[in-house]
């Protein structure tokens, strides 16, 4: 009688054991997609470049990027764009306002991917005109 109420104590607590090892592995089987954000890269002109007033710029954001959720500002004005599909990716181009001279401004992307998460990027240009005198940022 003492034999087999050990080996049944042996066996429930085997069982135990054993299960807490599957829920270590994540047993509950969720269905969470991963978060795929936007990139971008391309930028034209490069960072820190000296533009003219009203100058066309360019960036490539990668194929996560859902052109509706696309926004880009330039010295938090907001600017139009266009955006091509172009391999695997967005080209978007756009204009800098005429309005901004003889400062520096940053092109300022956010976007939302096709799974709905939020992508940011952006650089910095130098706008010529005006003032000549304008300190760094």
């Amino acid at each position: 009688m003492t034999r087999i109420m050990i080996t049944r104590t042996l066996v429930f607590i085997g069982c135990f054991l054993f299960t807490g090892t599957l829920w270590a592995y994540g047993g509950g089987g969720g269905t969470a997609t991963a978060c795929k954000k936007p990139k971008f890269s391309g930028f034209d002109p490069v960072h820190l470049a000296e533009v003219a007033p009203g100058s066309g710029f360019s960036f490539v954001a990668n194929k996560h990027t859902h052109v509706s959720g696309l926004t880009v500002t330039v010295k938090k004005i907001p600017v139009t764009v266009e955006a091509v599909t172009q391999g695997r990716g967005l080209m978007v181009t756009g204009q800098l306002p005429e309005s901004l001279v003889g400062s520096y401004a940053r092109i300022a992307i956010t976007a939302k991917s096709k799974s709905g998460c939020k992508g940011q990027g952006g650089w910095l240009v130098k706008i010529t005109g005006g003032d000549e005198s304008t300190t760094a940022p």
